[in-house]
Protein backbone atom coordinates (compact mmCIF):
# COMPACT_ATOMS: atom_id res chain seq x y z
CA UNK A 1 0.00 0.00 0.00
CA UNK A 2 2.97 2.35 0.35
CA UNK A 3 3.02 2.56 -3.47
CA UNK A 4 -0.51 3.94 -3.52
CA UNK A 5 -1.40 7.62 -3.41
CA UNK A 6 -3.15 9.04 -0.36
CA UNK A 7 -5.98 11.55 -0.16
CA UNK A 8 -6.24 13.20 3.25
CA UNK A 9 -9.28 15.23 4.27
CA UNK A 10 -9.79 18.09 6.68
CA UNK A 11 -12.74 17.54 9.03
CA UNK A 12 -14.51 20.79 10.01
CA UNK A 13 -15.77 22.62 6.95
CA UNK A 14 -14.84 19.77 4.61
CA UNK A 15 -16.01 16.30 5.66
CA UNK A 16 -18.51 18.00 7.95
CA UNK A 17 -20.21 21.24 7.00
CA UNK A 18 -21.49 23.43 9.82
CA UNK A 19 -25.23 24.16 9.78
CA UNK A 20 -25.18 26.46 12.82
CA UNK A 21 -22.72 29.19 13.76
CA UNK A 22 -20.41 28.34 16.64
CA UNK A 23 -21.57 31.26 18.85
CA UNK A 24 -25.12 29.90 18.58
CA UNK A 25 -23.94 26.44 19.64
CA UNK A 26 -22.03 27.81 22.63
CA UNK A 27 -24.96 30.00 23.69
CA UNK A 28 -27.36 27.06 23.51
CA UNK A 29 -24.93 24.97 25.58
CA UNK A 30 -24.94 27.49 28.43
CA UNK A 31 -28.72 27.89 28.24
CA UNK A 32 -29.29 24.13 28.41
CA UNK A 33 -26.99 23.47 31.36
CA UNK A 34 -27.01 26.73 33.29
CA UNK A 35 -30.39 28.13 32.29
CA UNK A 36 -28.90 31.28 30.79
CA UNK A 37 -25.98 32.45 28.65
CA UNK A 38 -24.30 35.58 29.95
CA UNK A 39 -22.10 37.51 27.54
CA UNK A 40 -19.25 37.58 30.05
CA UNK A 41 -19.38 33.77 30.29
CA UNK A 42 -19.07 33.41 26.51
CA UNK A 43 -16.18 35.88 26.37
CA UNK A 44 -14.39 34.18 29.27
CA UNK A 45 -14.85 30.73 27.74
CA UNK A 46 -13.52 31.81 24.35
CA UNK A 47 -10.51 33.63 25.82
CA UNK A 48 -9.45 30.71 28.00
CA UNK A 49 -10.24 27.98 25.48
CA UNK A 50 -8.24 29.50 22.62
CA UNK A 51 -5.28 30.25 24.88
CA UNK A 52 -5.21 26.62 26.07
CA UNK A 53 -5.89 25.23 22.59
CA UNK A 54 -3.10 27.16 20.89
CA UNK A 55 -0.69 25.96 23.59
CA UNK A 56 -1.88 22.33 23.21
CA UNK A 57 -2.86 22.19 26.87
CA UNK A 58 -4.93 19.14 27.85
CA UNK A 59 -8.72 19.24 28.20
CA UNK A 60 -9.16 22.86 27.03
CA UNK A 61 -12.95 22.71 26.79
CA UNK A 62 -13.64 21.54 30.34
CA UNK A 63 -10.92 23.79 31.76
CA UNK A 64 -12.35 26.81 29.95
CA UNK A 65 -15.79 26.13 31.39
CA UNK A 66 -14.28 25.53 34.84
CA UNK A 67 -12.64 28.98 34.70
CA UNK A 68 -16.10 30.58 34.87
CA UNK A 69 -16.78 30.87 38.59
CA UNK A 70 -20.56 31.23 38.22
CA UNK A 71 -20.83 27.96 36.27
CA UNK A 72 -21.03 24.90 38.51
CA UNK A 73 -21.12 22.09 35.92
CA UNK A 74 -18.00 22.22 33.71
CA UNK A 75 -18.15 18.51 32.88
CA UNK A 76 -21.80 18.71 31.87
CA UNK A 77 -21.13 21.85 29.83
CA UNK A 78 -18.27 20.13 28.00
CA UNK A 79 -20.42 17.07 27.23
CA UNK A 80 -23.28 19.24 26.01
CA UNK A 81 -21.00 21.32 23.77
CA UNK A 82 -19.48 18.19 22.23
CA UNK A 83 -22.95 16.79 21.54
CA UNK A 84 -24.19 20.03 20.03
CA UNK A 85 -21.12 20.52 17.85
CA UNK A 86 -21.49 17.04 16.40
CA UNK A 87 -25.21 17.32 15.69
CA UNK A 88 -24.84 20.82 14.20
CA UNK A 89 -22.67 19.38 11.40
CA UNK A 90 -23.67 17.38 8.35
CA UNK A 91 -21.56 15.64 5.72
CA UNK A 92 -21.96 16.56 2.05
CA UNK A 93 -24.53 14.68 0.01
CA UNK A 94 -23.39 11.28 -1.27
CA UNK A 95 -20.28 11.41 0.91
CA UNK A 96 -20.34 7.69 1.68
CA UNK A 97 -20.59 6.73 -1.98
CA UNK A 98 -17.79 9.17 -2.88
CA UNK A 99 -15.47 7.84 -0.17
CA UNK A 100 -16.24 4.22 -1.03
CA UNK A 101 -15.29 4.92 -4.64
CA UNK A 102 -12.08 6.71 -3.69
CA UNK A 103 -11.02 3.95 -1.31
CA UNK A 104 -10.82 1.52 -4.23
CA UNK A 105 -7.70 3.22 -5.57
CA UNK A 106 -6.38 5.49 -2.82
CA UNK A 107 -5.47 5.40 0.84
CA UNK A 108 -7.75 7.74 2.78
CA UNK A 109 -7.05 9.65 5.97
CA UNK A 110 -8.20 12.60 8.05
CA UNK A 111 -5.95 15.43 9.21
CA UNK A 112 -7.66 17.91 11.50
CA UNK A 113 -6.80 20.60 13.99
CA UNK A 114 -8.21 19.51 17.33
CA UNK A 115 -8.03 16.77 19.95
CA UNK A 116 -8.61 13.14 19.14
CA UNK A 117 -11.62 12.14 21.23
CA UNK A 118 -13.61 15.23 20.18
CA UNK A 119 -12.90 14.87 16.46
CA UNK A 120 -13.43 11.11 16.38
CA UNK A 121 -16.75 11.64 18.14
CA UNK A 122 -17.89 13.85 15.25
CA UNK A 123 -16.75 11.29 12.69
CA UNK A 124 -18.58 8.48 14.50
CA UNK A 125 -21.72 10.57 14.90
CA UNK A 126 -22.01 10.69 11.11
CA UNK A 127 -20.68 7.16 10.36
CA UNK A 128 -17.57 8.53 8.65
CA UNK A 129 -14.76 7.00 10.69
CA UNK A 130 -14.99 3.62 8.96
CA UNK A 131 -13.88 5.13 5.63
CA UNK A 132 -10.42 6.16 6.86
CA UNK A 133 -7.26 4.25 7.65
CA UNK A 134 -6.04 6.89 10.06
CA UNK A 135 -7.22 10.04 11.83
CA UNK A 136 -4.46 12.48 12.74
CA UNK A 137 -5.13 15.46 15.01
CA UNK A 138 -2.97 18.47 15.66
CA UNK A 139 -2.96 17.64 19.37
CA UNK A 140 -1.30 14.31 18.57
CA UNK A 141 1.31 16.08 16.44
CA UNK A 142 1.99 18.84 18.97
CA UNK A 143 1.32 21.56 16.39
CA UNK A 144 -1.65 22.90 14.46
CA UNK A 145 -1.93 23.18 10.69
CA UNK A 146 -0.32 24.85 8.73
CA UNK A 147 2.76 23.69 10.68
CA UNK A 148 4.53 20.78 9.04
CA UNK A 149 4.39 18.40 12.03
CA UNK A 150 0.78 17.22 11.48
CA UNK A 151 1.56 16.42 7.85
CA UNK A 152 4.68 14.51 8.84
CA UNK A 153 2.68 12.49 11.36
CA UNK A 154 0.08 11.72 8.69
CA UNK A 155 2.83 10.47 6.38
CA UNK A 156 4.19 8.20 9.13
CA UNK A 157 0.73 6.78 9.83
CA UNK A 158 -0.33 6.47 6.19
CA UNK A 159 2.66 5.57 3.99
CA UNK A 160 2.11 6.46 0.33
CA UNK A 161 4.07 7.60 -2.70
CA UNK A 162 2.19 10.91 -2.97
CA UNK A 163 -0.25 12.90 -0.85
CA UNK A 164 -3.13 15.26 -1.53
CA UNK A 165 -4.84 17.40 1.11
CA UNK A 166 -8.50 18.33 0.65
CA UNK A 167 -9.52 21.23 2.89
CA UNK A 168 -11.51 24.44 2.99
CA UNK A 169 -9.04 26.70 4.81
CA UNK A 170 -5.75 28.48 4.09
CA UNK A 171 -4.11 26.41 6.83
CA UNK A 172 -5.00 23.22 4.94
CA UNK A 173 -3.80 24.45 1.55
CA UNK A 174 -0.70 26.34 2.68
CA UNK A 175 0.39 23.64 5.11
CA UNK A 176 0.00 20.91 2.50
CA UNK A 177 2.03 22.78 -0.08
CA UNK A 178 4.76 23.56 2.44
CA UNK A 179 4.91 19.84 3.26
CA UNK A 180 5.32 18.93 -0.42
CA UNK A 181 1.76 17.70 -0.84
CA UNK A 182 -0.77 18.45 -3.53
CA UNK A 183 -3.42 20.83 -2.16
CA UNK A 184 -7.06 21.03 -3.18
CA UNK A 185 -9.28 23.78 -1.75
CA UNK A 186 -12.73 22.40 -1.00
CA UNK A 187 -15.62 24.79 -1.63
CA UNK A 188 -18.57 22.51 -0.98
CA UNK A 189 -20.69 20.18 -3.04
CA UNK A 190 -19.10 16.86 -2.13
CA UNK A 191 -16.20 14.90 -3.54
CA UNK A 192 -17.51 13.45 -6.79
CA UNK A 193 -14.86 15.43 -8.75
CA UNK A 194 -11.99 13.77 -6.91
CA UNK A 195 -9.42 12.60 -7.86
CA UNK A 196 -9.66 14.11 -11.38
CA UNK A 197 -9.42 17.64 -9.95
CA UNK A 198 -6.21 16.89 -8.04
CA UNK A 199 -3.07 18.32 -9.61
CA UNK A 200 -0.72 15.57 -8.51
CA UNK A 201 2.96 16.46 -8.59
Amino acid sequence: MANAKAIVFDLDGTLLEHRRAYPEILTATFETVEGEAREEWIERYNDVFYELFEAHEPDPVRRAFASIEACSEPDQLADELRRREATACEPPDAVHADLDRLSDGYRLGVLTNGFEDWQRHKLREHDLELHFETVVTSYQAGAHKPCEAPYQLAEARLPARAYAMVGDDDSDVDGARDAGWTAHRYSGGGFAELPDSLDWE
